[in-house]
């Protein structure tokens, strides 16, 4: 099980795929890499795919120091540097995105672009904050299971799945819960996000109301992005659709790594219709609604 010390830790990654371009993968608190087992193989087969337990979660361990938006971004960076990744993709699944944001805006000079899955520079709804306080108290309480289960069950798509996520998300470290979901709660990008210079693809689930007006928010503030919502899906993108996002993350790739491929309005509508035969809501679909 590959592990690097970093920052006074030993922090848990997981490489596949020997070319192309470097994609990090970056997940949400309380689960850990696994949730992006069926993308991270998806993409290997052109991509190098890096996938990273943030400290406490999964197979990282905890380290000594407070869990901290800077902290986890520098752990990242870090294991790229052992790894001798220069630049690279980095992708975050929903509150895995905010973490994605701070490195594009912080570092960026080591990523070529961001990919959000039902992402959100702040989580502002009272849903969502309230499922995370619920988290923190569970987390105080040592009662990870309160705090695993639902989250498993949530992103499985078979008994299988269930068992991997619940069986990592069980590793983690109570503290860690708690320091990343105090983190998330205390964090919000949005007033910096026109400093973002980096290309971002916004992806999230036509159901997941409450994220697409996020998407939509981000949208309208960054300077180069493009959103897409993949039919009938909700808000647990990797392990419920994942062929679909990695169709939509490898179109997109592909277009800024050779800058020609959609160079022509022609071009672009043709990679527009491919994207809709593969069930994937585009950016003037979704405005039209």
């Amino acid at each position: 099980m590959p592990h690097f010390h970093v920052n006074g830790t030993h922090i848990h990654y997981h490489v596949d795929g020997d070319d192309g371009p470097a994609v990090v993968l970056i997940h949400p608190p309380f689960l850990g890499g696994r949730i992006f087992n069926y993308v991270r193989n998806n993409l290997a087969n052109d991509h190098r795919v890096v996938t990273i337990d943030v400290r406490g979660h999964g197979h990282s361990e905890p380290g000594n120091v407070k869990l901290t938006m800077p902290l986890i971004v520098e752990d990242i960076k870090q294991v790229m540097d052992n790894l001798e990744i220069d630049e690279a993709y980095i992708c975050g699944y929903s509150m895995g995105s905010m973490p994605v944001l701070e490195a594009l805006i912080t570092h960026p000079d080591r990523f070529k672009g961001g990919i959000l899955l039902s992402g959100t520079p702040e989580i502002r709804d009272r849903r969502n904050r309230r499922i995370m306080r619920a988290a923190d108290l569970s987390s105080r309480l040592k009662a990870k299971e309160a705090i695993v289960v639902p989250l498993a069950l949530g992103n499985a798509d078979s008994r299988t799945t269930f068992h991997v996520l619940h069986k990592e998300g069980m590793s983690g470290n109570n503290v860690s819960f708690r320091e990343y979901a105090n983190v998330c709660l205390d964090y919000s990008c949005k007033s910096r996000l026109r400093a973002i210079a980096s290309p971002l693809l916004l992806v999230c689930g036509e159901k997941d109301e409450t994220f697409i007006k996020y998407a939509r928010e981000m949208d309208e503030l960054l300077a180069v992005s493009e959103l897409y919502a993949i039919k009938g899906a909700d808000h647990q993108l990797p392990t419920h659709v994942p062929d679909k996002v990695c169709f939509t993350i490898r179109q997109w790739i592909a277009k800024h790594e050779d800058l020609e491929l959609a160079d022509t309005y022609a071009e672009r509508e043709a990679l527009n219709m491919e994207l809709i035969e593969q069930g994937i809501i585009t950016e003037n679909e979704l405005a039209m609604r």
